[in-house]
């Protein structure tokens, strides 16, 4: 079905027909042995990330849902017995990616992003091909890349969110896995670049779980169109380029002609793991307050406390939207830059438990909150690193400054292999067992030269009966 061949097209080259000709050529380009590595530890953390959310409350909605959605069974449901079609396992597994905010981010020149939320589409294409391997990781390389480039070329302040990136990214990962013709690819493209757009209301105000799925709907819409174009159905030429197309009002009048220039590096490696369950920019901010917690013994000490980030986008949305001093749900907590330092500093520490039990509606949290300050410096370099600066002054007049030259665990101060494998089994030991964990570790170690990705999968299935 998804191999017929096509008659050579006399359509214009089209920038769709160019990006699909183009996704073709990268994909089966040399994968270099740096880029190799770090897509191990991405998708090891990335698997992480969504076993550790199998368990959360709010990955509930989703799974209760998915009989209602049908389709065949031909993709694994990560940390479930549960089988679905492409567009159902792609949407399943890509909420539990993005529910807890530990999945990766991308650090670009204008903008950041989390292209590990469509390794969910890269796992359920390549089940259902039955690729190897050494597919999944160029797949991921492919991904990553067509994300980082749209990221990059992108408007910073545009009001569609982010993940409309994922809308090509996905059907161009599962178009390749399927190995359709490029008259085929084309029109996936199209189609996904007309019905996969996301507004970004949804990471502002009192967040809400809209924002833990944006990603995945649109990578389940992607996927259906995909099948579709595979079938015959086909999209408008000019998709990126027309006058209302994807260039001119999404990427805010960006010639997409940009997104084909050569000579960086894989966008790839320009992407952190996080420590902590949270959005990007906290991550560093989070390491100097519990450093400044050892420093400072008694909390209650601190007058004020001036917090200043590097001048970004996220920086910016976060810093000037009030409803992050009084968040009213997890889902706005974890995107307040307010609570977060806050628990950080009182507590030592920053984890999913602080969320569950709803910290910031404590007193001592609301108190300090209301002692801090925020600011954006644009002197702090290089912005893609993430730098911060907390600057403590105490009752006695006495002041405790502690820097973060680059958040820790992003691409210049990436972590290791053993911290992904750490954080891994921390995160699956409440669905997986010892043997499966060693299983996908050594499995994704060694995955160049797995045959199918089917093997890696089956150790990624979980007794959950009477748990949904």
């Amino acid at each position: 079905m998804l191999e017929k061949p096509t008659a050579k097209s006399s359509h214009p080259m089209t920038m769709t027909r160019r990006l699909a000709a183009w996704i073709g050529d990268f994909a089966e380009s040399e994968v270099s042995a740096r880029t190799a590595e770090r897509a191990r530890a991405i998708l090891l953390d990335t698997l992480a990330c969504a076993l550790y959310a199998k368990s959360d409350e709010k990955s509930q909605p989703a799974f209760h849902a998915l009989p209602h959605l049908g389709g065949n069974e031909d993709c694994t449901i990560i940390g479930s017995r549960k089988r679905s079609s492409l567009p159902v396992a792609a949407f399943a597994n890509g909420v539990l990616i993005r529910l807890l905010d530990l999945n990766d981010t991308y650090s670009g020149p204008r903008n950041i992003g989390h292209p590990s939320d469509n390794i969910a589409v890269a796992l359920a294409a390549a089940e259902i091909a039955d690729r190897s391997g050494k597919d999944l990781i160029k797949a991921i390389r492919l991904g990553y890349e067509i994300y980082g480039r749209l990221v990059d070329i992108g408007n910073p302040d545009s009001p569609w969110d982010h993940v409309t990136t994922s809308g090509l990214v996905a059907a161009a990962i599962a178009g390749w896995l399927l190995r359709l013709p490029v008259e085929q690819l084309t029109n996936a493209l199209a189609l996904s670049a007309m019905h996969c757009a996301t507004l970004g209301q949804v990471r502002a105000g009192q967040v809400s779980g809209a924002k833990s799925i944006a990603n995945a709907t649109v990578a389940h819409t992607a996927c259906l169109l995909t099948l579709l174009a595979a079938e015959g159905t086909t999209g408008p030429d000019e998709a990126l380029e027309g006058p209302r197309g994807y260039a001119k009002l999404i990427l805010d009048g960006a010639d997409f002609a940009d997104f084909f220039k050569e000579g960086d590096e894989d966008r790839l490696l320009s992407v952190g793991l996080k420590q902590y369950p949270c959005f990007a920019l906290a991550q560093g901010p989070i390491s100097a307050a519990v450093e400044l917690r050892q420093k400072i013994s008694r909390p209650e000490q601190l007058q004020r406390l001036k917090v200043v980030l590097a001048d970004t986008k996220p920086a910016r949305l976060r810093l000037g939207d009030e409803h992050g001093r009084k968040p009213t749900s997890s889902e706005a907590a974890d995107h307040s830059i307010y609570f977060i330092v806050a628990a950080a500093l009182l507590d030592g520490r920053f984890g999913l438990d602080q969320l569950r039990a709803g910290r910031w509606r404590d007193r001592d949290v609301i108190d300090l909150i209301a002692r801090m300050d925020f600011a954006v410096d644009a002197s702090l370099q290089p912005k893609t690193a993430l730098p911060c600066r907390l600057e403590a002054v105490l009752a006695d007049g006495g002041r405790c400054i502690v820097e973060r030259q680059c958040t820790p665990g992003f691409a210049s101060n990436p972590l290791s292999w053993d911290q992904v494998v750490a954080k891994f089994r921390s995160c699956a030991s409440g669905v997986l067992d010892d043997r499966s964990q060693s299983e996908v570790i050594s499995h994704i170690n060694e995955i160049d030269r797995l045959p199918s990705v089917r093997t890696l999968l089956k150790f990624l299935v979980a007794d959950d009966s009477g748990r949904d």
